[in-house]
C-alpha cells in the first residue's frame, strides 16, 4: 500500500481543503504503516528532532524551553515506544545512532507534514475572515475597484477589503511602507521595491460640456484641445501627459489652467465651463453623472498602462493573494 493521491483536482476554494485532507491522510499513513508511532506524541518527536539538530541535550533543552531532565525523559519515552536507541551518548558528544539516523528523516517528515496541514487549515480559515488593504489613485478607486470589490465580496463575504484612495504620488509609498497589501496605479519606472503586473491599457479621451466646440467633432486632435483651458489632475498625471505630447511634437505645449487632485473636482469644473480635461476611456462612465461628453483623441493617441503592484520578495497573505487573482481575472478581457 503506497501513499494515497489527492482525492480530487485542486480547484477553486476546495483546493486547500482537499490538500489538507491529503496531508492528514498521509500523516496517518506514515504513523501507522511506516514508523509504527501509535503511542508517540508530538512532544517526543519534537524533542528528538531538537536534540538531533543541536547535537546536544543542553542546547536542545534551551531551544525548547525545557529542563534537560524533561527533555531526556521525552527522548527515553520515545526510545522505549519504538524499541531502538536513538542516540550514542558520551561525555563529549551526542550523536544519532545508526537506527536514529534512519529514523530521523521519517520523524521530520511527520512533523513537517503536520505543520503544513495546520498552516493550510489556518489559511482556509483566514479566507473566511481576513483583511485586505488596496491603495489606488482616485481615478481607479472611483470606477474600477468598487465593482471588483463588490464581486469579490460575493465570493468571500467574510473578507474585509479596505480601499485606500491616494494621490498618484503616494500610492506606492503606502504599499512599500506596509500600509497596503496591493496597489493599483498607472505604470511606474522600474522600482526594485515593488513587483508590477499589467491589468490593462487605457486610452485617453477629451471631456467637455455638450455644446462645446469640441462636442461637434468625431475625433479631436491635441492641437485643437489645447486651444481651450485645460484642467489637469495631480502632478504625476500632468507630467506624464506633458511628456507624451512633447515627444510627439514640440508644438504641443500643455500649460494647464487648473490643477486638481480628484476626478470629481475636475469633472465639476468642466461642467461649470472652466475648461476641458482628458480621462482614460475606462473612466468615462462617470461623466454621465455630470452631463458631459467624451470625444476620441488622436495626434497623438495617448494611453496608460494600469498595473497591479505588490511588495517585491514578499508573499501575500491568503486573502490578499486571492484578491490579486480576482483583479487579474476581472481585467483579463481588457488585456486581450
Amino acid at each position: 500500500m503506497g501513499i494515497r493521491a489527492c482525492c480530487c483536482a485542486p480547484l477553486a476554494s476546495d483546493a486547500c481543503h482537499c490538500h489538507t485532507q491529503w496531508i492528514l491522510f498521509n500523516l496517518i499513513y506514515l504513523i501507522n504503516l511506516k514508523i509504527h508511532l501509535m503511542n508517540v506524541t508530538l512532544r517526543q518527536l519534537r524533542a528528538f528532532r531538537a536534540v538531533a539538530e543541536a547535537g546536544s541535550f543542553t542546547d536542545a533543552a534551551k531551544q525548547l524551553h525545557l529542563t534537560q531532565a524533561a527533555l531526556s525523559s521525552l527522548v527515553k519515552e520515545l526510545e522505549g515506544i519504538i524499541g531502538i536507541r536513538l542516540f550514542d551518548r558520551s561525555t563529549r558528544s551526542t550523536k544519532l545512532s545508526s537506527a536514529g539516523a534512519d529514523f530521523f528523516p521519517l520523524a521530520v517528515k511527520v512533523l513537517e507534514d503536520l505543520d503544513y496541514a495546520l498552516a493550510s487549515t489556518l489559511q482556509l480559515q483566514e479566507m473566511k475572515r481576513g483583511n485586505v488593504r488596496v491603495a489606488s489613485t482616485p481615478l481607479y478607486s472611483s470606477y474600477l475597484l468598487p465593482q471588483v470589490v463588490a464581486d469579490f465580496k460575493l465570493q468571500f463575504p467574510g473578507v474585509n477589503v479596505h480601499l485606500l484612495d491616494s494621490l498618484n504620488e503616494d500610492v506606492l509609498f503606502r504599499l512599500t511602507s506596509g500600509e497596503a497589501d496591493l496597489a493599483v496605479a498607472p505604470r511606474r519606472n522600474n522600482d526594485l521595491e515593488v513587483e508590477e503586473e499589467l491589468l490593462f491599457n487605457d486610452t485617453f479621451e477629451v471631456v467637455c460640456p455638450f455644446g462645446h466646440p469640441l462636442d461637434e467633432l468625431q475625433v479631436a486632435t491635441w492641437e485643437q484641445i489645447l486651444e481651450f483651458p485645460f484642467i489637469a489632475m495631480t502632478k504625476g498625471y500632468l507630467a506624464r501627459l506633458q511628456l507624451d505630447l512633447a515627444s510627439y511634437s514640440s508644438g504641443l505645449n500643455l500649460e494647464p489652467a487648473y490643477e486638481v487632485a480628484f476626478l470629481t473636482t475636475a469633472l465639476a469644473m468642466v461642467k461649470a465651463g472652466l475648461g476641458v480635461t482628458a480621462l482614460p476611456a475606462g473612466a468615462l462612465t462617470m461623466i454621465e453623472h455630470f452631463g458631459l461628453r467624451a470625444v476620441e483623441v488622436e495626434a497623438p493617441v495617448v494611453s496608460r498602462q494600469v498595473s497591479l503592484f505588490t511588495r517585491a520578495g514578499q508573499s501575500l497573505p491568503p486573502a490578499a493573494g486571492e484578491l490579486r487573482l480576482f483583479l487579474l481575472q476581472a481585467t483579463a478581457f481588457r488585456r486581450a
